[in-house]
Protein backbone atom coordinates (compact mmCIF):
# COMPACT_ATOMS: atom_id res chain seq x y z
CA UNK A 1 0.00 0.00 0.00
CA UNK A 2 0.91 3.64 -0.35
CA UNK A 3 2.13 5.03 2.98
CA UNK A 4 1.30 8.63 3.88
CA UNK A 5 3.11 10.08 6.90
CA UNK A 6 1.76 13.40 8.19
CA UNK A 7 0.27 14.14 4.78
CA UNK A 8 3.42 13.29 2.82
CA UNK A 9 3.17 10.23 0.51
CA UNK A 10 6.27 8.04 0.63
CA UNK A 11 7.22 5.00 -1.41
CA UNK A 12 7.11 1.88 0.75
CA UNK A 13 9.75 0.12 -1.33
CA UNK A 14 11.99 3.09 -2.01
CA UNK A 15 14.37 2.82 0.94
CA UNK A 16 17.50 0.76 0.19
CA UNK A 17 18.65 -1.49 3.02
CA UNK A 18 15.27 -1.70 4.74
CA UNK A 19 12.83 -4.54 4.22
CA UNK A 20 9.93 -2.25 5.03
CA UNK A 21 9.60 1.49 5.47
CA UNK A 22 7.51 0.92 8.60
CA UNK A 23 10.64 -0.51 10.27
CA UNK A 24 12.02 3.02 10.45
CA UNK A 25 9.04 4.48 12.32
CA UNK A 26 8.98 4.44 16.11
CA UNK A 27 5.51 3.26 17.24
CA UNK A 28 5.77 5.60 20.25
CA UNK A 29 5.71 8.57 17.85
CA UNK A 30 2.46 7.49 16.19
CA UNK A 31 -0.72 9.32 17.17
CA UNK A 32 -3.14 7.44 14.89
CA UNK A 33 -3.31 5.14 11.87
CA UNK A 34 -6.10 4.71 9.35
CA UNK A 35 -6.62 2.78 6.13
CA UNK A 36 -8.21 3.97 2.89
CA UNK A 37 -9.16 1.55 0.15
CA UNK A 38 -11.23 1.21 -2.99
CA UNK A 39 -12.45 4.32 -4.78
CA UNK A 40 -11.83 6.73 -1.90
CA UNK A 41 -8.10 6.04 -1.96
CA UNK A 42 -7.81 6.32 -5.73
CA UNK A 43 -9.73 9.59 -5.75
CA UNK A 44 -7.23 11.18 -3.36
CA UNK A 45 -3.91 9.68 -4.45
CA UNK A 46 -4.46 8.35 -7.97
CA UNK A 47 -3.06 5.10 -9.34
CA UNK A 48 -0.47 4.83 -6.57
CA UNK A 49 -3.32 4.01 -4.20
CA UNK A 50 -4.51 0.99 -6.16
CA UNK A 51 -3.38 -1.26 -3.28
CA UNK A 52 -4.83 1.00 -0.61
CA UNK A 53 -3.41 3.79 1.53
CA UNK A 54 -2.02 3.62 5.05
CA UNK A 55 -2.27 7.04 6.69
CA UNK A 56 -0.01 7.63 9.69
CA UNK A 57 -0.28 10.74 11.88
CA UNK A 58 2.52 11.36 14.37
CA UNK A 59 2.29 13.04 17.74
CA UNK A 60 2.62 16.81 18.02
CA UNK A 61 3.41 19.30 20.73
CA UNK A 62 0.73 20.91 22.86
CA UNK A 63 0.52 24.27 24.56
CA UNK A 64 1.50 24.41 28.20
CA UNK A 65 4.40 23.47 30.41
CA UNK A 66 7.06 21.14 29.11
CA UNK A 67 6.39 17.54 30.06
CA UNK A 68 8.88 14.70 29.89
CA UNK A 69 7.98 11.09 29.32
CA UNK A 70 10.19 8.03 29.53
CA UNK A 71 9.22 4.42 29.05
CA UNK A 72 11.18 1.24 28.76
CA UNK A 73 10.09 -2.24 27.84
CA UNK A 74 11.88 -5.58 28.05
CA UNK A 75 10.70 -8.82 26.50
CA UNK A 76 11.88 -12.29 25.60
CA UNK A 77 10.98 -14.57 22.72
CA UNK A 78 11.40 -18.30 22.40
CA UNK A 79 10.32 -21.16 20.18
CA UNK A 80 7.15 -22.60 21.70
CA UNK A 81 7.18 -25.88 19.82
CA UNK A 82 9.76 -27.69 17.70
CA UNK A 83 9.09 -29.65 14.52
CA UNK A 84 8.61 -33.31 15.34
CA UNK A 85 11.40 -35.16 13.54
CA UNK A 86 13.28 -38.42 14.02
CA UNK A 87 15.87 -38.50 16.77
CA UNK A 88 19.46 -39.42 15.94
CA UNK A 89 19.00 -42.99 17.24
CA UNK A 90 15.78 -43.45 15.24
CA UNK A 91 17.48 -42.21 12.08
CA UNK A 92 20.43 -44.55 12.63
CA UNK A 93 18.05 -47.48 13.08
CA UNK A 94 16.19 -46.57 9.89
CA UNK A 95 19.41 -46.34 7.83
CA UNK A 96 20.86 -49.53 9.35
CA UNK A 97 17.68 -51.52 8.62
CA UNK A 98 17.60 -50.18 5.06
CA UNK A 99 21.23 -51.18 4.52
CA UNK A 100 20.47 -54.70 5.79
CA UNK A 101 17.60 -55.07 3.33
CA UNK A 102 19.20 -53.47 0.26
CA UNK A 103 22.83 -54.28 0.89
CA UNK A 104 23.73 -50.65 0.17
CA UNK A 105 25.98 -49.38 2.96
CA UNK A 106 26.62 -45.93 1.46
CA UNK A 107 24.68 -44.04 4.12
CA UNK A 108 25.42 -46.51 6.91
CA UNK A 109 29.13 -45.89 6.50
CA UNK A 110 28.54 -42.16 6.97
CA UNK A 111 26.91 -42.61 10.38
CA UNK A 112 28.87 -41.27 13.33
CA UNK A 113 28.31 -41.16 17.08
CA UNK A 114 26.89 -37.66 17.30
CA UNK A 115 23.41 -37.10 18.74
CA UNK A 116 22.80 -33.47 17.82
CA UNK A 117 19.38 -31.81 17.97
CA UNK A 118 19.93 -29.15 15.33
CA UNK A 119 16.74 -27.30 16.13
CA UNK A 120 17.98 -26.59 19.63
CA UNK A 121 21.36 -25.60 18.22
CA UNK A 122 20.05 -22.90 15.88
CA UNK A 123 17.32 -21.40 18.09
CA UNK A 124 17.74 -19.33 21.22
CA UNK A 125 15.82 -17.36 23.80
CA UNK A 126 15.90 -13.86 22.32
CA UNK A 127 15.88 -10.77 24.50
CA UNK A 128 14.69 -7.33 23.46
CA UNK A 129 14.47 -3.90 25.02
CA UNK A 130 12.87 -0.69 23.84
CA UNK A 131 13.70 2.69 25.42
CA UNK A 132 11.92 5.94 24.55
CA UNK A 133 12.13 9.47 25.90
CA UNK A 134 10.20 12.52 24.76
CA UNK A 135 9.60 16.13 25.73
CA UNK A 136 6.52 18.07 24.70
CA UNK A 137 5.08 21.46 25.54
CA UNK A 138 5.47 24.96 24.22
CA UNK A 139 8.16 27.58 24.07
CA UNK A 140 6.40 30.77 25.03
CA UNK A 141 2.76 30.82 24.00
CA UNK A 142 3.10 30.41 20.24
CA UNK A 143 5.54 27.56 19.65
CA UNK A 144 4.31 24.07 20.65
CA UNK A 145 6.93 21.37 20.13
CA UNK A 146 7.60 17.69 20.64
CA UNK A 147 11.04 16.08 20.65
CA UNK A 148 11.57 12.33 20.96
CA UNK A 149 14.40 9.82 20.90
CA UNK A 150 14.04 6.04 20.87
CA UNK A 151 16.28 2.99 20.71
CA UNK A 152 15.13 -0.57 20.04
CA UNK A 153 17.38 -3.63 20.23
CA UNK A 154 15.72 -6.90 19.36
CA UNK A 155 17.34 -10.30 19.07
CA UNK A 156 15.90 -13.08 16.96
CA UNK A 157 14.94 -16.57 18.08
CA UNK A 158 17.11 -17.76 15.19
CA UNK A 159 20.72 -17.29 16.26
CA UNK A 160 22.56 -14.35 14.68
CA UNK A 161 19.28 -12.61 13.77
CA UNK A 162 18.95 -9.10 15.19
CA UNK A 163 17.24 -5.76 14.61
CA UNK A 164 18.34 -2.35 15.92
CA UNK A 165 16.62 0.98 15.41
CA UNK A 166 17.69 4.43 16.57
CA UNK A 167 15.02 7.02 15.84
CA UNK A 168 14.42 10.68 16.54
CA UNK A 169 11.62 13.10 15.72
CA UNK A 170 11.04 16.83 16.11
CA UNK A 171 7.71 18.55 15.60
CA UNK A 172 7.19 22.32 15.63
CA UNK A 173 3.73 23.78 15.14
CA UNK A 174 3.83 27.55 15.64
CA UNK A 175 0.71 29.72 15.33
CA UNK A 176 1.09 33.13 13.75
CA UNK A 177 -1.08 36.17 12.94
CA UNK A 178 -3.38 35.75 15.94
CA UNK A 179 -3.70 32.01 15.32
CA UNK A 180 -4.87 32.50 11.74
CA UNK A 181 -1.77 30.76 10.34
CA UNK A 182 -0.64 27.35 11.56
CA UNK A 183 2.73 26.01 10.42
CA UNK A 184 3.51 22.34 10.97
CA UNK A 185 7.15 21.26 10.66
CA UNK A 186 8.16 17.63 11.09
CA UNK A 187 11.72 16.36 11.02
CA UNK A 188 12.35 12.65 11.48
CA UNK A 189 15.50 10.58 11.22
CA UNK A 190 16.11 6.91 11.88
CA UNK A 191 18.92 4.39 11.49
CA UNK A 192 18.11 0.70 11.33
CA UNK A 193 20.36 -2.34 11.26
CA UNK A 194 18.84 -5.69 10.36
CA UNK A 195 20.70 -9.01 10.30
CA UNK A 196 18.61 -11.87 9.02
CA UNK A 197 18.71 -15.39 7.59
CA UNK A 198 17.29 -15.71 4.10
CA UNK A 199 16.92 -19.10 2.41
CA UNK A 200 19.91 -20.57 4.18
CA UNK A 201 22.14 -17.52 3.72
CA UNK A 202 22.94 -14.84 6.26
CA UNK A 203 22.37 -11.29 5.10
CA UNK A 204 22.53 -7.88 6.68
CA UNK A 205 21.12 -4.48 5.90
CA UNK A 206 21.65 -1.00 7.27
CA UNK A 207 19.43 1.92 6.34
CA UNK A 208 19.22 5.58 7.26
CA UNK A 209 16.01 7.48 6.65
CA UNK A 210 15.97 11.26 7.14
CA UNK A 211 12.56 12.71 6.29
CA UNK A 212 11.16 16.19 6.58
Amino acid sequence: PLIVIDGVPVESNGLPGSANLLNTINPNDIESMSVLKDASATALYGSRASNGVLIITTKKGTSGKVKFNFNTQASAGMVADYVDVLSASQLKTLITDDAAVTGNNTYKDLLGNANTDWQKEIYQTAGAYDNNISASGSIGQKLPFRLSLGYLNQGGVLKTNSFDRLSSALNLSPKLFDDHLLINLNIKASKTSNRFANEGAIGSAVSFDPTQ
